[in-house]
């Protein structure tokens, strides 16, 4: 009698490939969707840092005093106004310069951006001196909006750490740490379950 060989795959051996290969797709789609959240977290952090860069130029070479006002979620440049220069009060009518007196911080009108909104699920926490900074104090709607970080014409800021989290993902955070005088520094730390 002659033996057959057998060539090709048993349907179990097709079934074992197949789940194998699906198994593999599902961790690596569940892998990049948790990267995801910390790319877009990571690439507004690093877009921060250069605005923050920026503003710090500016008051340098503008020779003003520039203050970032920020909630969780948006940040709005302002620039200090300093009622007693005749230069700036000469154009102000009384009632202008009584609410400047109140709060002298309003909103920068130069060159840069003014305004910027984190990503959708990006939030922003804000620490100053040890002592997590309360947005909502600083936001008052008769009087205006104060700033929570200054960039000074002197080539000095606020020392901060900013902390990033992003609300689909809690294995992460982006911290972003100014110390006064040099360029902010960007770090990523991850938790495990």
């Amino acid at each position: 009698m002659r033996k057959q060989l057998q060539q090709g795959f048993t349907l179990l051996e097709v079934m074992v490939v197949l789940a194998i290969v699906g198994g593999l797709l599902a961790m690596a789609t569940l892998s990049s969707g948790d990267r995801q959240a910390q790319d877009e977290t990571t690439q507004f952090a690093h877009h921060l840092s250069n605005l923050f860069s920026a503003y710090r130029q500016e008051a340098v070479f503008q020779n003003i005093d520039l203050g970032v006002a920020m909630d969780e979620q948006a940040l709005q440049l302002l620039s200090f106004q300093d009622v007693n220069s005749q230069e700036f009060s000469a154009n102000k009518t009384r009632e202008e310069l009584d609410k400047l007196s109140k709060n002298p911080w309003q909103a920068y009108s130069g060159s840069l951006k003014s305004q910027l909104e984190a990503p959708e699920h990006v939030f922003i926490a804000l620490n100053v001196e040890g002592q997590e900074v309360d947005f909502d104090s600083l936001l008052d709607e008769e009087d205006g909006a104060k700033p929570a970080l200054m960039f000074l014409s002197s080539d000095e800021y606020t020392p901060y750490l900013l902390t990033l989290t992003h609300d689909s993902d809690d294995h992460f955070q982006v911290l972003i740490r100014g110390d006064g005088f040099g360029a902010p520094l960007i770090k990523v730390e991850t938790y495990e379950n």
